[in-house]
């Protein structure tokens, strides 16, 4: 019977959601632990890795995997795997291409919007008596007339600019491959050629970019001095797209008004984060792609191509093969 090793630990309904997308005939796992000896260990008798979570399949994973056909990602990013060992193991890769992206436009428009209305904060005073309606109302603003700026022009970033049409706003984007004009004018986009000439024309800044070595970090000191006094940031991409002692500075000092971040540099924050002390900067736990209905089809969509692979069915593979 193929095993299936989760790379991660899952338990309660995301473990039951899993464990309902698998067939008979097939055995899934998930760690113990999620820390990597016990990866390491469980890795040795897996025909298949579902690789979520933020363990590294390295060379030695992938030495103690002597079972091992195919790695399939939940999702879409690939800072996880060690590509050039895989490459050289000989190991197909697939991703989940897509699966997600309604949720994270959702929830990255949603941390727009809060940060636009203040709403944590007003929230809070709320529930601690404080109630001043148009001293608070005023504090707010609107999308209707914003320029955003997209970082990143992939299926995330042109659902994030389908629903920022529909507010009104201006969608400017910078991604190392343009669009044809064709979609630039169906999604209402302005191509800008870099990050850098991207950075001062906009009120509100959004990655939907993967991370590589050449950008980490690329949200520094040198590229906040470049925006508006009073900007926005929404990072639900990759959190080492952001250097956090930089951001944390711009936001105590108010060169930027507010941040919203789904996913950070460490994973889970540590508890000491200064980033927890700020009434101007949102934190989730990089749930933006895993709503109820988005975890779901990660979990099916994922599965069923690993059951595709087994059979041979390669044509049926509802995915992305990233080594042909």
């Amino acid at each position: 019977m193929p095993k299936i090793l989760h790379t991660s630990r899952y338990t309660g309904i995301p473990w039951e959601i899993l464990q309902s997308a698998v067939p008979e005939g097939f055995n899934i796992k998930t760690l113990e632990e999620p820390t990597y000896d016990c990866l390491l260990r469980d890795v040795a008798d897996a025909d298949y890795l579902l690789v979520s979570g933020r363990l590294c399949i390295d060379d030695r994973v992938l030495s103690a995997a002597k079972q091992l056909k195919m790695i399939q990602r939940t999702g879409v990013g690939i800072d996880m795997l060690d590509l050039e060992a895989i490459k050289r193991h000989n190991i197909p890769v697939y991703v989940n291409r897509g699966v997600n992206a309604r949720s994270v436009a959702e929830h990255t428009l949603t941390l727009i919007l809060c940060c636009l209305k203040n709403i944590p904060l007003i929230d809070k005073n709320v529930k601690n008596g404080i109630w001043k309606k148009q001293q608070t109302g005023v504090s707010c603003n609107e999308l209707f007339g914003k320029t955003v700026g997209l970082v990143g022009m992939g299926a995330i970033g042109r659902q994030v600019a389908m629903y920022l049409n529909a507010f009104g706003a201006k969608v400017l984007y910078t991604d190392p491959f343009r669009l044809p004009v064709e979609q630039e004018k169906e999604y209402h986009l302005v191509y800008v050629p870099s990050f850098e000439d991207l950075l001062p024309q906009v009120d509100i800044l959004s990655f939907h970019c993967p991370l590589t070595a050449e950008n980490k970090g690329m949200f520094n000191a040198k590229a906040i001095a470049k925006m508006k006094d009073g900007a926005m940031v929404v990072n639900t991409a990759r959190g080492k797209l952001i250097e956090p002692k930089d951001l944390y500075e711009a936001l105590k000092s108010h060169k930027l008004r507010s941040a919203a971040l789904d996913v950070h540099y460490e994973e889970p924050l540590p508890q000491d984060n200064p980033l927890y002390l700020l009434d101007n900067v949102i934190l989730t736990p990089h749930i933006g792609g895993l709503s109820y209905e988005a975890f779901h089809s990660m979990m099916e969509r994922a599965v069923s191509n690993i059951v595709d692979f087994e059979l041979g069915n390669l044509n049926k593979i509802d995915s992305c093969r990233l080594y042909q």
